[in-house]
């Protein structure tokens, strides 16, 4: 459920009161209706009973009288006092518009006079009528219905239903619209002895001079490298004098753009947070703090954490992943002013340490090629056969820089900070960066096979990073990298805070932090990176321009099996000098197309997982490991069965089915094919299944949707409400739906434009090379060379016939642009295809756009503003809706308290434990 603290007590005062009103609304409009079907069931003949519905129905929903059957003597007092009745209903209710309503009104006077207007009309008109006011009627029941549906949400969060307790809440690490509560508290207590084991004992295996010595020999192994280490060192030096010394750090501009980083952190309480966020209100309050933050920071040789004689509370927080992270509850000053110089450091630290990575002292990725091979090409092909050269590794090396490349610190101080566990899903986040990485390592399987017949994998990361890492190895990185003394020992007041654990209690003893890097500053992400940074370039310098590919402490590499070896072998020198110890549960290597006669290898033996997958040598591609998606659905059954209300429900359902499930099984790309969005919807199927104990022999889908039945039924006993239509369930809860989410859709969606193989989008690369062949042939013996023959006889190279097809496709990576398009081919990611507007849709869409029904809906009267999701919910279920309700909408959001809905919605989701 959500949080308790999501909800101002405000909001739930002013949705009590809507709903009472609501409630007088409902009571009022069945007084009337009570009374018109009365006077319509007494009327003498068809035309008066027409009369009586129309004349009551037009009040109901505001309408004013026509004046089309008055006479000369009625006329005038009519008009005089016009009567627009009660509007009991809103705009868009019905599927009567007000023009409908006056042309009745003009075919009952008619009938008065003109036979033509048969008994069988009236009939009609009286069923249209009375049909009217049923969609009436069945607004106010929805809209009662779901004002109950929020009452007993909100009587859960306020423990008017009984349910389990709450406790710490935990977050998922790849969904973080979602918080994961502390399933096993045995477990917390034990990871917490962990921690508190490493972060209180100072590291004694680790030595400042072999660091020092490690270092220097890494970094001064060339003149070139030597030179772009005074540049790196020169700009750091700068840098930090210029940010101490500079005054005027803060106002309410640069107060601004802290504080949304801050709250990116994910490090403030609610409390803290709520407080932050009235400091920005108003800018004398803003101004004020940022007086008292820049007398702070104009006096940083002595600043100290604020209450540190009495600790800073410490809490835990647990990842759906089963591991554990400590956050800080600071003083908010206090993390104003580290978010502030964390994020001006961390956006020079990027800035100077790519200025590194293009320096000479890089080096750069390139295939081996032999000068006579490449005058050969100049020879036939022309002298600028050779100009686009490096094709692939120019684009592995711009994607490596952009993507990759000291990815955890921010590019601006206007961007703030970085979220390691980003729920969003877009290429800008990280959840999006982690799913290109999956595609890229996939892709680059398949060229690398295609080409050498085999390829290997490494992925691993350190063992508790965060905690562990010693301060020694932290600080004297710093210092090597040029920092100044003022600055390192602000980092080590920073580093070693006085801690307490809140769940100890009041007299819990305070500590101060000996080894570790503090969780969610962006401080403790720039020290952390320039340990990595390292790594990064000992990699580069093992493997000849080879790539670590890294996201935070997660790292990936792959190629020949006999780099990757160079490449470990970097990385453990690294680690055994830094002090940190690889992490064995997610280190491992695999290998594809290896023949089982070759020789043991150093490298590392585990699997490759990532979310919910498992990189299958055989397969030569991730598959969904079954045995976790068996856990999870115990999970999801025991976190489902202690939501006490509907909406509950279906916010934990959203959370762990709508969007973990997906996230988890990785976005599809080209290089996975259709057969991993396949493998991802029977899987879906199967959880469904297996919650609601459907069974199928032939593995087809069931006729009934599980969770739609489900909550049906669930409804039904609660609340006495029955033949609810399954667009209900899935529209938008704007427009009186649940909102609740179907994942299928998306992967349906996507799997239509997955139109190639990759193994055929390969043989389509070598035929359009073959076709480049013969073409350059042909132009070779009709121009023959624009080159001397001299060119080729200082090589000793006999001119001989046009070279053959074998040397022409040698070395494709460098040379092929058909190959080119083949890998950034396979990286793409599927566009969801939309689904086609019916003539039937767009008419209901024409009846919100007349009634003025919210454009803001995820389904409105904008067809282009909505997206392939909602465009495939809207068409599948709309017609059902309509004849349920008389329009798109169950209830228009004016009969709804809408705003509790959407903001309970957003909020966090506690877990029961």
């Amino acid at each position: 459920m959500a949080s308790n603290g999501a909800l101002p007590q405000s909001l739930k005062s002013i949705t009590a009161t809507k709903i009472k009103e609501l409630a007088k609304q409902r009571a009022l409009f069945d007084l009337r209706k009570a009374e018109i079907i009365e006077a319509a069931n007494a009327a003498p003949d068809l035309r008066t009973r027409a009369q009586v519905l129309l004349d009551g129905t037009s009040r109901l929903k505001g309408y004013p009288k026509d004046l089309v059957d008055k006479n000369d003597t009625t006329l005038d007092a009519a008009s005089s006092d016009e009567d627009v009745g009660d509007t009991l209903t809103c705009r868009g209710v019905g599927r009567l518009e007000r023009g409908d309503h006056s042309n009745i009104r003009r075919f009952l006077l008619q009938s008065r006079h003109d036979p033509s207007v048969s008994q069988a009309a009236l009939r009609d008109r009286i069923a249209q009528l009375e049909k009217e006011l049923r969609y009436l009627e069945i607004k106010h029941e929805h809209s009662a219905f779901y004002s109950k549906l929020v009452t007993e949400w909100l009587s859960e969060l306020d423990g008017g239903i009984a349910s389990s307790p709450n406790v710490e809440d935990e977050t998922t690490s790849i969904d973080s619209h979602s918080s994961f509560e502390n399933v096993g508290r045995a477990e917390m207590h034990e990871q917490g002895a962990i921690w508190e084991s490493m972060v209180f004992t100072p590291a004694t295996h680790v030595n400042e001079s072999d660091i020092q010595s490690y270092l220097s020999d890494l970094f001064t192994q060339t003149k070139l490298s030597q030179h772009a280490l005074t540049d790196l060192r020169s700009s750091i030096q700068s840098f930090g004098t210029n940010l101490a010394s500079q005054g005027d750090w803060f106002d309410v501009n640069s107060l601004k753009w802290v504080s949304s980083a801050l709250q990116k952190t994910d490090l403030l309480s609610g409390e803290k947070t709520a407080i932050l966020k009235e400091f920005m209100r108003n800018n004398e309050v803003a101004q004020e703090v940022a007086d008292v933050l820049n007398l702070r920071i104009s006096s940083l040789e002595s600043w100290s954490w604020t209450g540190g004689e009495d600790g800073i509370n410490i809490n835990m927080r647990r990842h759906l992943n089963g591991k554990y992270r400590v956050y800080m509850d600071e003083d908010l000053l206090d993390a104003l002013l580290l978010q502030y110089i964390g994020t001006k450091w961390a956006v020079q630290l990027r800035n100077t340490f790519e200025a590194f990575l293009h320096s000479n002292a890089w080096k750069p990725l390139r295939e081996d090629i032999p000068e006579a091979h490449k005058d050969l090409r100049k020879y036939f092909l022309g002298q600028r056969a050779n100009s686009n050269s490096g094709m692939i590794n120019r684009v592995r090396s711009e994607t490596y820089g952009s993507q990759y490349f000291m990815s955890q610190l921010p590019l601006s101080t206007e961007e703030g900070a970085r979220e390691y566990d980003e729920a969003e899903t877009d290429s800008n986040t990280v959840l999006g960066t982690k799913y290109s990485l999956l595609h890229l390592l996939i892709t680059e399987s398949i060229i690398h096979k295609h080409q050498r017949g085999e390829f290997t994998a490494i992925q691993s990361d350190f063992e508790w990073f965060g905690p562990s890492m010693p301060h020694a190895t932290l600080l004297t990185v710093m210092k090597f990298f040029g920092v100044s003394e003022l600055w390192l020992n602000f980092f080590r007041t920073f580093l070693e805070a006085p801690l307490k654990f809140a769940h100890h209690g009041p007299d819990a003893s305070v500590q101060v932090r000996k080894r570790g890097i503090p969780m969610s500053h962006t401080l403790g992400d720039c020290l952390g990176e320039c340990v990595l940074f390292c790594m990064d370039y000992a990699v580069n310098q093992a493997t000849d321009g080879c790539f670590l590919y890294r996201l935070h402490d997660d790292f990936w590499f792959w190629g020949a099996e006999a780099t990757c070896v160079k490449a470990w072998e970097a990385m453990e020198k690294f680690t055994q000098a830094m002090g940190l110890n690889f992490n064995k549960e997610k280190t491992g290597t695999v290998q594809m197309g290896r023949t089982n006669d070759q020789k043991e290898s150093i490298l590392p033996t585990g699997d490759i997982r990532w979310g919910l997958l498992i990189l299958d040598a055989k397969q030569e591609r991730f598959v969904i490991n079954q045995g976790l998606i068996d856990q999870h659905i115990e999970e999801l059954s025991r976190q489902l069965s202690s939501c006490q209300s509907v909406f509950a429900w279906v916010q934990a359902w959203n959370s762990y089915f709508g969007r973990f499930f997906t996230n988890n099984f990785a976005k599809p790309a080209v290089c996975f094919g259709r057969d991993h969005i396949d493998m991802a919807i029977s899987t879906l199927s199967r959880i469904d299944r297996t919650l609601f104990n459907k069974t199928s022999n032939s593995g087809s889908s069931s006729d009934h949707s599980g969770v739609t039945d489900y909550l049906r039924t669930v409804i039904a006993e609660r609340f006495d409400i029955h033949g609810l239509p399954d667009g209900f369930f899935y529209y938008p809860v704007e427009l009186g739906g649940l909102g609740l989410l179907n994942p299928f859709i998306g992967l349906l969606a996507m799997r239509e434009n997955i139109k190639r193989t990759p193994g055929g989008l390969l043989r389509q690369a070598a035929l359009i090379e073959e076709k480049n062949y013969e073409a350059a042939k042909e132009k070779f013996k009709k121009d023959g060379s624009d080159l001397p023959v001299s060119f080729l006889s200082k090589w000793g190279i006999d001119i001989k016939p046009f070279m053959s097809l074998e040397e022409y496709t040698r070395y494709p990576e460098t040379f092929s642009s058909a190959l080119l398009d083949v890998y950034r081919g396979l990286t793409e990611v599927p566009s969801e295809t939309s689904v086609s507007r019916t003539f039937g849709f767009l008419k209901e869409q024409n009846m919100f756009a007349v009634n003025g029904i919210a454009a803001e809906s995820a389904i409105s009267n904008d067809w282009n503003k909505m997206t392939p999701y909602w465009r495939w919910v809207a068409e599948l279920y709309y017609e059902e809706i309509v004849r349920t309700y008389g329009s798109l909408a169950a209830v228009n959001r004016e009969f709804i308290p809408l705003g509790v809905v959407k903001t309970l919605s957003e909020g966090r989701f506690r877990w029961q434990g």
